[in-house]
């Protein structure tokens, strides 16, 4: 019985000793154990910069308003929306008792001219006599000469503001445009200051961007162009220096002369603003992970080995992601085969070919 506990005391040593050989053997199997397969694609460049698509509308700085200079019925009238050329007729107003008036002052102006003739010639016979007349008759007539000459002046001065009133009761577009409003109706009788009508040039559009401030920057050189078509540039006209408190949106005015653009007054547009911004690149959309500490890639170095880069997603493009990071064009990150990577850990690409 002794023989037999000493043979089971032997074999259960031998078996823990079996298992320690096997256990230390197995310890270099598991460290050399295969690096990961993963499949990478190289970073693109993005030579356009930082873009952000804006809304805005198509606007004019001011419109002009003609407003009526006399007192007279409104006898013609263009509807608004009529396009117009540049000296075409737009309004006209009554002229018949201003015409009349004008006739009467030159008249006058006939009267008052002898007047002065007939007192200028009797003081100059008056002074060739001498010591034959007293300084006092002189004196008369000389007032005389002068009262002409002032009822000469005034006349002249009267007749020439009726004329320009007269001129100014036909209303002609200075360019070619069109009629916006209209604030009054032939047949009615218009008082001195009275508006008729709103006229818009067609060469002075212009577009009226509304830009969140957080996308905007003085500092920062900005490039217009209109949505579909990047060729066409647009040149900034002026900024508005005050924010809109509750929008927090700046008003950019861009200059559409030159440009192709047919849209009506107040019609929306879509432009597209970019700043130059060289460390945008394009990520394939494989390549980047989301997660609530930040979005970030896994980027490969030349030697294999495995790195977090955090970035920021600006845009959603066709294909890959618009980022902004320490990425360049050219390096690689991974996008198949990123489940359990840690950092600087070492993998394998799992073909020589690349996508892109």
């Amino acid at each position: 019985m002794k023989k037999n506990q000493l043979i089971d005391s032997v074999g259960s040593h031998l078996s823990l000793f079996i298992i320690v050989i096997l256990t230390t053997l197995s310890l270099p199997v598991l460290a050399i154990a295969p690096a990961p397969l993963v499949k990478v694609a190289k970073i693109k460049a993005w030579q356009q910069g930082d873009i952000s698509i804006i809304n805005c509308e198509v606007s004019v700085p001011f419109l002009t308003v003609f407003s009526s200079e006399s007192d007279a019925k409104l006898t013609y009238l263009l509807p608004k929306g009529s396009e117009v050329k540049a000296g075409d007729l737009i309004a006209e107003q009554q002229n018949y008792y201003y015409l009349k008036q004008l006739s009467r002052l030159e008249q006058e102006l006939v009267v008052s001219n002898a007047e002065l003739k007939y007192n200028t010639k009797e003081f100059n016979r008056l002074l060739s006599l001498d010591n034959m007349i007293s300084a006092t008759t002189l004196e008369n007539f000389s007032l005389k000469r002068e009262q002409s000459k002032g009822k000469q002046q005034q006349v002249i001065s009267e007749i020439d503001e009726l004329e320009h009133r007269i001129k100014r009761l036909r209303f002609y577009a200075p360019k070619g445009g069109t009629v916006v409003n209209t604030y009054s109706e032939p047949g009615e009788y218009l008082t001195q200051g009275k508006k008729v009508l709103s006229f818009l040039s067609n060469n002075e559009k212009e577009i009226n961007c509304k830009v969140p401030v957080a996308e905007f920057s003085l500092d920062k050189q900005a490039v217009f162009s209109l949505l579909n078509d990047n060729k066409q540039q647009l040149n900034v006209k002026r900024i508005n220096q005050v924010v809109d408190k509750t929008s927090q949106f700046v008003n950019v005015y861009l200059d559409a002369q030159g440009t192709e653009i047919s849209e009506l007054l107040g019609q929306r547009l879509k432009v597209k603003m970019s700043f130059a911004n060289s460390s945008l690149t394009r990520l394939p959309v494989d390549g980047l992970n989301l997660a609530k500490s930040g979005d970030y890639v896994w980027q490969i170095d030349g030697e294999g080995k495995v790195a977090k880069v955090y970035v920021k997603l600006i845009s959603n493009q066709s294909g890959y992601f618009l980022v902004e990071s320490s990425l360049k064009a050219g390096d690689r990150v991974i996008t198949l085969g990123k489940a359990g990577l840690t950092i600087n850990q070492h993998v394998e690409i799992s073909t020589n070919i690349e996508t892109s």
